[in-house]
């Protein structure tokens, strides 16, 4: 029977009971995974949820860590140095003529240039508490479904940016900065708030603040101002070159009428004011003079005030958080007192020595650049540049530039750090031979100045004729990586940051560095040769207060790091002192001292450097040229560092370098680096530390009748390779068999590195 036929008698098809509980079961199953997924949706937004939940609760204490009331810059700073007698006086101001910005107090600003601020930048100011929740959303709402950048920033919030100097966009920094704007609101007034907005935003050509943006645009003080003149200043925020008056000024003027129109609109002008206003800003008179200087010092800084005012304002900025624009302001504005470590006789006698023309050939054309300093870190004198200086904060070379040192890098680099090891003494006997696959290209290297080579010489013989081989294998001994630790983590050297020291730069330890270093770092380095292995980070001022005297920057409390033993102080002292007297530091010395130090040229003579101390003071010269070409006289450096010291020490009371205990002169033979023995004839006087001596020299032991004549003795032991250290209180060598200056003045500068 047909089911229509069924139907007819009103009888119904008895369903499939299998169809039938298939198709629940599909149901059921399709259900089970809709919940599914819905549950792991709705579980994966609930952890969403709790992580954002829990990271912006986190970021409720979020502050800016910077006092308003400090930002208060309408004070004078003042530079303080101190006496023969050790007494700080004042030495120099500090006004804000350096900077296109001056503070003016709350109740100086007119009442209608705070209308007009808050009429077009933040209409509920006085009654949000840092944000303004509903122009947040609808500012959110508009860059979400339109795409426009309509801002919500409140004026707290763009204080904060401006303070900070954080402008990324970004979710987690508009978080931050809504945080921050709730909390400056519990600790300040809304009126603290808007005088300093009102006296550091950008008004456009320079400008911070409505003081220097009236001195500009219209010639008067803020307080003078009239309402479209207010208006004018108000619409620049926004965009400060598109509505600067200097650059535009009909977009200045179109802006202005709309800063007018929100005033009125917002019943903060009448309408009399409001018509005034417009007809004035038809025909604004904009004057375009720079800002007031009254009783500005305009007088320009020596090398040393710019370096210590450039490392104040670092200071500032890494240790209390400053951006660089506002400790900027602080050392202009900010009624700092700044004790100065400079030593003005040593300034002028740096300065004098750069100046005279012999030390410098009469070459026009030659730059110099001195960094002096005593062995605690205290900066003692800086020049800069040998020309003369008509202005400030010019480019420095003792601290901006980087050239390469030369062999002057060869005794903190490789001789130090590796005496300080033990793997080396004063007489150990090194090759001066080629150093297989030195180059690139495979060859062997590195050549000396002369292009010769001696053999076996003592570390003594290397360092006071700069040979190049030995220096490069103790650096090779010693471990590249362990050299660049001790240079970056030992000596303070940050030049090095990035240079690729490794196996295959083996010129680093002759001072062929990737980037090159600075005199400051130098002679910084220098310092633990005279100082029983000490180093001091090198300070420009003593401390630093704010206007109400509290120290908020300190070095007179500066720790020291033991860089090297002092024994090994000691015996690089000794070492070092030889290349003055019989070396390539001939000419540097001083009549009466003890003076150790260390010459560095080039490859091309492009670059010379002299780096040596005195028992009070420890100065670092170089010589070249602007753009690096072949000195004609690289020997200037010394005449500078000669001239400098020898004037500097004529004040001084004569005294010597302290020798370490633990260390002890002894007879050494010149060519086995051992201990003199009994048949010994060509010996010299080493300095060693008492538990790394080296053993007696057997090698010449049945030769007890030799009659060699002083003459061959010499010769064998390459001229001043004989020279020996009498112990004497100059701390001299000489030779025990003849004069080595003929071999010493043959080198005249170090081989080039």
């Amino acid at each position: 029977m047909k089911k229509s036929d069924m139907n007819q008698y009103g009888l119904k098809p008895v369903p499939n009971p299998k169809g039938n509980n298939a198709g629940k079961a599909v149901g059921k199953a399709a259900s089970r995974v809709v919940i599914t997924i819905a549950s792991l949706f709705f579980g994966t937004l609930l952890i969403i949820g709790i992580f954002l939940f829990s990271y912006v609760m986190s970021l409720r204490g979020e502050e800016i860590d910077i006092d308003l009331h400090s930002l208060n810059l309408d004070y004078t700073s003042f530079i303080y140095v101190n006496d023969e007698s050790g007494n700080p006086v004042e030495y120099k101001s500090l006004y804000g003529g350096e900077s296109n910005r001056i503070w003016v107090d709350y109740q100086d600003i007119p009442q209608y240039m705070k209308d007009a601020m808050v009429a077009i930048e933040d209409k509920r100011f006085w009654e949000h508490n840092g944000v303004d929740w509903w122009r947040t959303l609808s500012a959110a709402g508009n860059l979400l479904f339109s795409g426009g950048s309509y801002g919500g920033s409140t004026i707290t919030q763009q204080l904060i940016k401006n303070l900070t100097g954080e402008n990324d966009v970004s979710i987690s920094r508009k978080l931050k900065e809504i945080f921050r704007a709730e909390n400056l609101e519990k600790k300040y007034t809304k009126e603290e708030i808007l005088e300093c907005y009102l006296n550091v935003v950008n008004f456009g050509s320079g400008c911070k603040g409505v003081q220097a943006a009236a001195n500009l645009y219209f010639g008067k003080d803020i307080k003078d101002c009239s309402l479209a003149e207010c208006a004018a200043i108000a619409g620049i925020t926004q965009n400060p070159y598109a509505y600067s008056p200097m650059n535009f000024p009909e977009q200045n003027k179109e802006r202005q009428q709309t800063v007018l129109s929100e005033m009125y609109d917002q019943e903060k002008i009448t309408k009399e004011e409001y018509d005034q206003a417009m007809a004035e800003s038809e025909n604004m008179n904009f004057v375009f003079q720079e800002a007031t200087e009254t009783g500005a010092d305009d007088t320009i800084n020596n090398w040393y005030i710019d370096t210590m005012i450039q490392d104040v304002v670092a200071d500032l900025q890494s240790e209390l958080g400053y951006t660089a624009e506002d400790a900027q302001n602080m050392i202009y504005y900010g009624g700092l007192k700044i004790y100065s470590a400079m030593d003005s006789n040593a300034q002028d006698l740096a300065e004098s020595a750069v100046e005279n023309d012999r030390n410098l050939n009469s070459d026009p054309d030659m730059q110099c650049g001195v960094y002096m300093m005593d062995y605690t870190g205290r900066v003692l004198a800086i020049v800069g540049s040998s020309d003369e200086k008509e202005g400030n904060m010019w480019f420095n070379y003792a601290t901006d530039a980087q050239r390469q040192p030369g062999s002057a890098f060869k005794p903190i680099a490789a001789y130090a750090p590796a005496i300080d090891e033990g793997l080396i003494h004063y007489s150990s006997i090194l090759q001066d031979e080629p150093i297989p696959n030195y180059f690139d290209d495979g060859t062997a290297g590195p050549n000396n100045y002369d292009h010769q080579f001696r053999g076996p010489v003592t570390v003594q013989q290397a360092i006071q004729l700069s040979y190049n081989p030995p220096a490069v294998r103790v650096y090779r001994d010693l471990g590249p990586q362990n050299a660049y630790n001790f240079l970056t983590q030992k000596l303070g050297f940050t030049t090095l940051i990035g240079g690729g020291i490794d196996d295959s730069n083996l010129s680093v330890a002759i001072g062929g560095l990737h980037y090159g270093t600075t005199v400051k770092e130098m002679t910084a380095a220098f310092q633990i040769f005279g100082n029983g292995g000490q180093y001091n980070e090198p300070y420009t001022y003593y401390y630093v207060e704010d206007h109400d005297g509290n120290v908020i920057l300190d070095n007179r409390n500066n720790t020291s790091t033991q860089a090297i033993k002092s024994s090994t102080a000691t015996i690089m002292q000794k070492l070092l002192t030889t290349v003055v007297t019989q070396g390539t530091g001939t000419g540097a010395g001083v009549t009466g001292w003890q003076i150790f130090g260390k010459t560095g040229t080039t490859d091309i003579d492009d670059n010379s450097y002299f780096v040596g101390g005195s028992p009070y003071a420890v100065i670092g010269v170089w010589t070249g040229y602007q753009n690096p070409s072949r000195l004609r006289n690289t020997n200037a450096s010394k005449s500078v560092f000669r001239t400098l010291m020898a004037s500097y020490l004529n004040t001084k009371e004569l005294k010597q370098f302290t020798t370490d205990s633990n260390v002890v002169s002894a007879v050494y033979c010149t060519q086995s680096g051992n201990l003199a023995g009994a048949g010994c004839t060509s010996t010299a006087t080493g300095w060693y530390e008492r538990n790394n001596m080296p053993s007696t020299c057997t090698q010449h032991a049945a030769d007890t009748t030799s009659s060699v004549s002083e003459e061959e003795n010499a010769e064998n032991s390459s001229g001043s390779t004989s020279s020996s250290e009498s112990g004497s209180s100059s701390g001299s060598s000489s030779s025990s068999s003849s004069s080595s200056s003929g071999g010493a003045s043959s080198s005249s500068s170090s081989p080039a590195a």
